[in-house]
Formats: C-alpha cells, structure tokens, sequence
C-alpha cells in the first residue's frame, strides 16, 4: 500500500515495532520531530486497519491509531523500501496484545491466564503468498520469545488459520466461547491453577498441576478442520435443564442455529 509520502524516512527497518506513542522504536529526535512521525505512522494505521477490516469483512477496524493510544499493544509494520519509486509501500501488518482471558483446554477444564493474543493480522493483498506474512510473523515470534501454538489468536479468518497450518504445522484446536482459537501445546509449559466447570460457583482451593516436557510445534494432521472452533465448538457445561425442553418444542431441527 502506496502513500503521498516517503516511508523510508520514518520507517528505517523492513519490520518495525510502534507502541502507544506511535513512535518506532528506535526513533531518535526532538519533539516537533515525534509529533510529525506520530503523526504519519497514524495515518499509515488508520488506513492499514481500514483495509484489514475490508478484508475480514468486517463492519469497523479493530486497529486504529486511536486504540493504538488507548491500549498497551505492539505494532510491526512491515514495509518494501524499493517499492513507489524509492519511497517505499506498506506490506503488512500484525498487533499484539496481553489480555486476561478464562480459556477451556481440552478436557473442558478453566485456566485463568495473560497469555500474549494476536489481535489483527494483514498483509496486502498484492504481497501474499510472497513470503511477507511469514517474514512478519517470525519476526513478532522472534522478539517476543514465543513459540507459535503459545499465542491465543483473536476470531482468525480461515486463511490466517491455514497460514498457522502451513508453517507452523498447528492443526489441533481448542474452541473457545469467546472467539479467540488456541491449539494444542497451549496450556502445557508451566504449573498452573485448573478451574473445573463444576467449581466454578462453589468455594474451593485450586488443583495445581504441572508438565516438565518442552513444548513443540504440532505435527501437521490429516484432520485437521479449522472451521471447528469459536464460541459454536467449544466445550460446554452440562446443564440438566437443556433436558427438559426439546428443539421441536420451538419448531426446530438439529441444523438450526439461535444466534
């Protein structure tokens, strides 16, 4: 993405990592210096979050310049310097955050955790499939000390979820109720407290367990399904009460939905 100004002069690394300021983060300068940067790199997010919400087909962008100050998140933008005549264009984007989040693992236990979330993701639609979504990706995993199947990944599209597969091997999902995706080797780093459904409303010590085995990518499977996960595939408390009243009472077959 191509704009009426040079990018090279603001952006002096292919990836660049901008935090709340809306500065890069090696910027050196005075302040009339930083408020002009800011000030482009704003408009350079506000129009990358536009195109990313284009493309998920989505009503509003979930990355503006806006929630860029407003939320303790991570920005890299990645850029082509040769491209627009010298002065570079815009190839993608990625933003990541901490957020506190009640997350199922595959036995329908809860784990309370803060774990790293990838909140939006795009790279230009002229650039895909030319290596820069990886590049972009490896270089966010790479400075944040993360394996991949670590992150708890913001309602993916399925070619972002495809993208998972194809390079880092994650097939294995476990849906959530609130739209994030997490894939197996999530929960098995560190001792941590488990929350079992039937407890949660009852006054209880938790059950503390851990797993010494390293963690490692996922092995690609040939089942793998990535449209099974979100709120619709996750695990579910039993509920005696769901027994009594029956779908045809309503009208309704199996395959309908209620949302």
């Amino acid at each position: 993405m191509e704009f009426g100004f040079n990018l090279n002069e603001i952006f002096k690394n292919s990836i660049t990592k901008i935090n709340n300021n809306l500065l890069p983060s090696n910027f050196s300068g005075d302040r009339r210096n930083a408020m002009r940067c800011a000030s482009l790199i704003a408009d350079v997010i506000d129009t990358m979050g536009i195109a990313s919400a284009k493309a998920q087909s989505l009503q509003h962008p979930i990355t503006s310049a806006e929630k860029m100050r407003n939320f303790d998140h991570i920005l890299y933008l990645m850029i082509e310097p040769g491209d627009n005549n010298g002065r570079g264009s815009v190839v993608g984007m990625l933003k990541v955050g901490v957020k506190n989040l009640f997350l199922f693992d595959e036995t329908g236990m809860v784990h309370e955790k803060k774990p790293l979330c990838i909140l939006d993701f795009y790279v230009h639609e002229l650039k895909q499939r030319a290596g820069f979504g990886k590049k972009l990706y490896d270089h966010m995993l790479h400075d944040k000390n993360v394996l991949p199947q670590k992150l708890a990944i913001d309602k993916p599209s399925e070619k972002f979820l495809s993208f998972l597969y194809k390079h880092y091997g994650l097939s294995k999902i476990y849906p959530q109720n609130n739209n994030f995706v997490l894939f197996e080797g999530f929960f098995n780093e560190e001792v941590e407290s488990r929350i079992s459904m039937s407890s949660r409303n009852q006054t209880s010590s938790p059950i503390h367990t851990s797993c010494n085995s390293s963690p490692k990518y996922s092995a690609p499977s040939e089942g793998y399904r990535p449209a099974l996960y979100g709120r619709h595939a996750a695990f579910r408390p039993h509920d005696s009460m769901g027994k009594c009243v029956s779908w045809r009472q309503f009208g309704m077959t199996h395959h309908s939905a209620l949302w």
